[in-house]
């Protein structure tokens, strides 16, 4: 028998969201028939009772009219089921979708859920488009919890150390070989935030729910458990009121004693009324994001992986006596039976009798005391998961991807190095060596050639290999770098700042890491281009001098041919290279390949030309 063709993952990725878009079609059809046999039931268990009521063989129609009802009740928990069925089959329809759109280069149109994420001055998220529209990060976020999120931004915003990489290449590599599971949790998670239907894939999912108020409520210590009245009035009061009804209704106690019971009720619930509030405050602040969490928590204490970090992260979830996937189960049990608040005409007898919410509060108390505290540790292995998760599926999409060869020396080497969120078809391999500290490259090339989109892909690569990724690259060796930018200068008419002002303030910040923090690797594009020839090429050597005196190593752009001509000890440390145009009939064409050497001639005139601009050549 011969084996089943291999699939792209495009093909399966379209394939899973057609069977799950196939299954919550007729998830929604049984959805409809359901409803509309519970809303038949209980139409007729109505007219039954009626019937009954009216004196007519109330026998039968008693009895008929209890069948219906508890059949009426059976479809309502039936009908909730399939509704919980349809939610996920519709949101593994999503993740597919949301896979399929990044695998063909559009998740600029999946939800920007990056933003406020990165610091406003870091040292390079700005220059290497890390975060917004059509970044790094909206490529590879697959989380959907703010822990994922923010645990993936932080992967990517400050470098680990060699040991910690190498440990998190071996959780993506064997994450990537997991799609099942890692789309499970992603549906599952996709849960916590709720969707919102349309054709608009930018606008079907809400941001994430903030978890301060919750967590703030579970690290705090208990105030009800510690009333000895409240605790004791609560277990006491309920049953006794309850026996004195019976005894008023049936043994002729005098209803004095039902009064007495239910003020004391009464005073119980309104000394008790601000903290059952503040309680009930903090759970409903999560608005049922947080009662998903125990299938999210349940995954990981079950997916059984042999990875050292994913078994660690496992472990920190606690053992099986203590799983929190099952005190998250109680967790929502509780919450539940808070949510009689909601009901307005049943809740205040139920309160007034059985102390409701106190004995609630009480519950929630107790939960708090247990497991309160492990909570935030339980949320961040959930974000750890998700981060890595997302690392994965970039792993499992991108063809030639390599996983980076860590060193203890100081030194970049890479080669057919690409830009990663360029597609696959219109990438362009590069090799790029720097072998050792205070050695960098010296880009020169026309317009339009490719300088920053090198020294960007230099960028993207080492945060992806220093958070423990793999690159576009067929192979790629580096150590432990700093990255510090100076590509994309913004002034503000705001705060005053000029156009040069503001790029020599990045240039400060760069030599300012260089004398401060281990190796750095700059990428500077068209240095100090805002001035004037003399005192660019002034500039540009003083702060590439620099850089490679500290032991730095990395690459300028420019187009000023002159900051060719360096002093003989920096040609010593600096390799010249370049990028160039073909013209051909009339028309530029780029190859976006790096040569050796510094360029001969710009484009500048003739790019002007072809616009429309009648300048002359010479």
């Amino acid at each position: 028998m011969a084996a089943p063709p291999v699939r792209s993952n495009a093909e399966q990725y379209a394939a899973r969201m057609l069977r799950f878009q196939a299954e919550a079609a007729e998830l929604g059809r049984k959805s409809r028939l359901i409803s509309n046999l519970r809303g038949l039931c209980f139409g007729s268990a109505l007219l039954s009772g009626i019937a009954a009521a009216s004196g007519a063989q109330p026998t039968l129609w008693g009895s008929l009219a209890g069948i219906l009802f508890v059949l009426f009740l059976a479809l309502v928990a039936l009908h909730a089921r399939v509704l919980d069925a349809l939610d996920l089959a519709e949101r593994w329809g999503d993740v597919n979708q949301d896979a399929k759109s990044r695998l063909e280069h559009s998740w600029q149109l999946l939800p920007d859920v990056g933003e406020g994420l990165a610091p406003k001055d870091h040292l390079y998220a700005g220059d290497l488009d890390l975060f917004g529209r059509g970044s790094l990060y909206q490529r590879l976020c697959v989380a959907r919890t703010r822990f994922g999120r923010e645990r993936l931004a932080e992967l990517l915003l400050e470098p680990a150390s060699n040991t910690e990489i190498r440990r998190r290449q071996a959780s993506v590599r064997a994450l990537a070989e997991e799609l099942e599971l890692r789309q499970r949790f992603e549906a599952h998670a996709l849960g916590v935030i709720g969707t919102r239907r349309g054709k608009d894939a930018a606008k079907r999912v809400r941001q994430a729910p903030n978890p301060a108020p919750l967590l703030s409520w579970a690290e705090a210590e208990p105030s009800l458990l510690s009333d000895a009245l409240s605790v004791w009035g609560a277990r006491v009061l309920p049953p006794v009121t309850l026996g004195v009804v019976c005894g008023v209704s049936y043994f002729h106690v005098p209803a004095i004693w039902l009064a007495v019971s239910i003020a004391l009720h009464a005073i119980v619930i309104v000394r008790s009324l601000r903290e059952t509030n503040r309680v009930f405050g903090a759970v409903s602040a999560t608005e049922g994001a947080f009662l998903r969490y125990g299938t999210l928590l349940e995954l990981i204490e079950r997916h059984g992986l042999p990875d050292p970090l994913l078994s660690e992260l496992r472990e920190r979830l606690g053992s099986d006596e203590s799983a929190p996937s099952v005190a998250m189960a109680r967790f929502r049990r509780l919450v539940g039976w808070f949510d009689l608040r909601h009901n307005g005409l049943v809740h205040p007898l139920v309160n007034l009798f059985l102390l409701w919410d106190l004995n609630c509060a009480l519950g929630l108390e107790r939960w708090q005391r247990a497991v309160g505290k492990r909570l935030r540790g339980w949320f961040d292995v959930v974000g750890w998961f998700e981060a890595l998760a997302s690392l994965a599926a970039f792993a499992a999409d991108e063809p030639g991807l390599c996983y980076p060869e860590l060193e203890e020396s100081t030194l970049f080497e890479a080669e057919g190095l690409a830009h990663p969120l360029l597609p696959a078809e219109k990438r362009v391999a590069n090799t790029v060596l720097l072998r050792g500290p205070g050695h960098a490259l010296l880009v020169t090339g026309s317009n339009m050639s490719g300088k920053s989109t090198l020294l960007r892909a230099m960028g993207v690569s080492t945060v992806l290999a220093l958070a423990g990724a793999p690159v576009t690259a067929t192979r790629f060796r580096l150590s432990r770098l700093r990255v510090a930018t100076s590509i994309q200068v913004a002034d503000s008419l705001e705060h005053g700042v000029s156009h040069f002002f503001a790029e020599i303030q990045k240039l400060k910040r760069v030599v300012d890491l260089a004398h401060s923090s281990g190796p750095v690797l700059f990428l500077l594009d068209e240095i100090l281009h805002g001035t004037n020839s003399r005192e660019r090429q002034l500039g540009a050597r003083w702060v590439l001098a620099e850089l490679i005196r500290k032991g730095s190593l990395g690459a300028i752009s420019t187009h000023d041919q002159e900051l060719c001509h360096l002093p003989p000890e920096q040609m010593e440390c600096v390799e010249l290279v370049h990028l160039r145009e073909s013209v051909e009939d009339g028309r530029m064409t780029f190859d976006f390949r790096v040569y050796p050497g510094p360029v001969t001639s710009g484009n500048a005139l003739r790019l002007m030309r072809i616009v429309g601009l009648d300048v002359p050549l010479a």
